[in-house]
């Protein structure tokens, strides 16, 4: 797919900026005020996660570290215990790390020039664009996925965005539609405009201040825009992690500093039974009792990770004395950094401290979406036939991602799970995400104001 040169490109921007003021979102804390390091928070937390969900944690992170003297000061350990619950926590150990380097390079200042923002730790071309221009008004593009996929199908760019002839003209498009002033607001306009209009799915083109020449809806391909990338089987790893109690309190270890996981507090992992008992002798600890906990699988981005879960009652033969092995009562360990399968593992524990939710692999199925052999799921995860149809043909990784894709209906259509036609509405769309049936939304359906 290939279009001349961009149609509109000299009132893109003013188009943009019009819909925002009267459209778009003034409110967020990290706008008010817009200084360097409270955007610089604000945009390595939006890296993967939600505007929604980032409101609560930017708040509660500033009143905790409200400068990057004070974050630079701070222990790992009490920002990853500022950031436990937000996910992927090397954001937050690059964070402190730039905050580190700023304090010992930049006169605990964040630096107000492209080149040395993208020399600090977690910061690439498109982050270091969203702070100049949002705290400085300086002219720079930027490329998170809501732009990405405004661009592409306004500029029909096909291709996976990930290829760097794909990405160039992506930046091209970027650069070519800047304005010259409220490059603050701008940048805000066009995330908003990928976040609540030029939606992945169901873009309200309607309402689109861009769609009198946006390509991709003049040649009805929203749907295609941006190409997405084909799936690729996930190779699927396994090991074993040791819940270990004693007088109500959880033995936990922090893990090493590289590798997935670094540096967050978990349970003792071993690669099976025989070196987990090994770790547990090595340790000093006599077994009381040992006995099967939980099976969990968790999704990473490129493989698969099952979880065996040992539950062991032990007797202390030596004190521990290492500081990265501590023993913790459930609230404490909920305070800390911690990877999330532990995290609802240690939720469970305190929601039914005698009777543990435990969750184990189930039957394999021959998965709608990926084939034969999956894993299936461990319950009937929706009421009636449907539900029946879905334990018996959906493996646990399509339903994984069923609810992430749930979600994004959810926030980009505003439904409430209160209003029966935003429930059958996502009925529809299960039934059709999974076995091709159902229709788009139900009879006399319209997206809430």
């Amino acid at each position: 797919m290939n279009s001349g040169p961009m149609s509109g490109a000299s009132t893109f921007a003013p188009r943009l900026l019009a819909w925002f003021d009267q459209h778009g979102r003034h409110d967020l804390p990290w706008q008010h005020p817009r200084e360097p390091y409270r955007v610089l928070v604000s945009e390595i937390m939006l890296q993967q996660t939600q505007v929604r969900t980032v409101i609560g944690y930017f708040e509660r992170f500033m009143a905790r570290f409200p400068t990057l003297q004070g974050l630079s000061d701070a222990t790992l350990d009490d920002v990853f215990a500022a950031w436990s619950g937000l996910g992927y926590y090397a954001r937050a150990r690059n964070l402190h790390r730039t905050a580190q380097r700023c304090v010992a390079q930049h006169q605990a200042l964040l630096p107000d020039n492209f080149d040395a923002l993208v020399q600090l730790p977690g910061i690439g071309r498109s982050t270091a664009g969203a702070i100049l221009a949002q705290a400085h008004g300086q002219r720079h593009a930027i490329l998170d996925g809501n732009v990405r996929r405004v661009l592409s199908r306004h500029r029909r760019i096909a291709g996976d965005p990930a290829l760097p002839a794909v990405q160039k003209r992506l930046w091209s498009a970027a650069e070519n539609v800047l304005p010259d002033t409220r490059l603050a607001d701008y940048t805000q306009a066009l995330m908003d405009l990928g976040a609540g209009v030029c939606t992945r799915s169901r873009p309200a083109c309607q309402i689109c201040p861009m769609a009198d020449d946006c390509e991709a809806r003049i040649h009805g391909e929203q749907g295609l825009l941006p190409t997405r990338r084909t799936p690729r089987d996930r190779p699927l790893r396994t090991c074993v992690q040791l819940l270990l109690t004693q007088d109500g309190r959880l033995l936990l270890q922090r893990r090493v500093p590289v590798g997935i996981w670094a540096g967050l507090w978990s349970f003792i992992e071993a690669d099976d039974d025989q070196a987990a008992r090994a770790a547990l002798r090595g340790l000093g600890y006599i077994v009381l009792d040992f006995e099967a906990h939980a099976q969990i699988r968790h999704e990473f981005t490129h493989y698969s990770l099952d979880i065996d879960v040992r539950r062991a009652l032990v007797h202390q033969g030596t004190s521990v004395t290492d500081a990265d092995l501590r023993w913790f009562t459930p609230a404490e360990a909920l305070a800390l950094g911690l990877p999330q399968p532990v995290r609802r593992l240690i939720e469970n524990l305190v929601i039914s401290p005698q009777s543990p939710r435990r969750s184990r692999l189930s039957k394999t199925v021959h998965c709608v979406r990926y084939g034969p052999d999956q894993p299936g799921l461990d319950r009937q995860p929706y009421p009636g036939e449907l539900g029946e149809r879905l334990l018996a043909h959906v493996s646990k990784q399509a339903w994984s991602e069923w609810l992430a894709h749930q979600t994004l209906l959810i926030n980009e259509n505003r439904l409430s799970p209160v209003d029966p036609k935003s429930r059958q509405f996502l009925k529809n769309e299960l039934e059709k995400y999974f076995f091709g049936e159902g229709s788009g939304a139900p009879a006399g359906y319209v997206v809430p104001d």
